[in-house]
């Protein structure tokens, strides 16, 4: 389970931090040094996500909530790398952080922003609407050495008819809790890029372009994506 780490002045506001791995390292974007568990070199270009519905759970079990809270986060915009809620409040006796990965069906709503970059997430209405919960892009080299592109873009699924028409939607959020280890006053949430690829399902990039129209693989790579924060 991936710890929560704090850091930061005893004089700050408490809040959260967001931060990226790979292979256990500091994520470096757009250089070819990675290899996936399947045996492919790769590199990450773009990593964006949203959290919602945080939530701090605290050792006398009491409980923190912000339901409305919707926090957008961006590997190459600093300043959404940091989350502090418009009220002060404390993680001095908190046990462990809740949040929703993605948008509930209630609060993935078509059009709620107005402004990027939240409003260019958008999720394509004839797909289900709403928004993305993440876009990772990576460039990978195949088995003859070309580069090429994986998009792994989650929001809503689609089952479709025998014609191909959407004719069901399903919401791939899911609930993610973090056991919380104190270091000052900023839990910083990390996302490990190599588990969202090989743990607990060793994806070949091969197999895919991109996925958004494709529900068994946004199924697969969501739970890679919760292992991710988890580890």
């Amino acid at each position: 389970m991936l710890a929560i780490l704090f850091c930061g002045s005893i004089y700050a506001q408490d809040g959260i931090s967001f931060a990226f791995t790979c292979n256990g390292n500091p994520l470096k974007l757009n250089e070819m040094i990675y290899k996936s568990y399947r045996g492919l070199t790769y590199q990450v270009s773009q990593v964006q996500y949203f959290v919602t519905d945080i939530r701090i759970i605290n050792k006398d079990k009491s409980v923190k909530d912000f339901p409305q809270s919707c926090h957008y986060v961006d590997v190459e915009i600093p300043n959404t790398l940091q989350w502090s809620p418009a009220e002060d409040f404390t993680l001095q006796n908190a046990d462990s952080i809740e949040f929703t990965f993605g948008f509930s069906a209630e609060q993935n709503r078509s059009y709620r922003f107005r402004n990027p970059p939240e409003n260019l997430m958008f999720w394509p209405d004839y797909l289900g609407g709403g928004y993305h919960y993440m876009k990772t892009n990576i460039l990978y080299l195949d088995a003859d050495g070309n580069t090429n592109a994986f998009n792994c873009h989650i929001g809503r699924g689609q089952v479709y008819d025998a014609e191909g028409e959407p004719i069901e939607y399903i919401d791939n959020d899911f609930r993610v809790k973090i056991p919380v280890k104190r270091q000052g006053n900023n839990a910083v949430v990390n996302l490990d890029i190599s588990t969202m690829f090989d743990f607990p399902h060793a994806e070949l990039f091969t197999d895919y372009r991109g996925i958004m129209n494709n529900q068994k693989a946004m199924k697969t790579f969501s739970e890679n994506i919760k292992a991710a924060f988890e580890k």
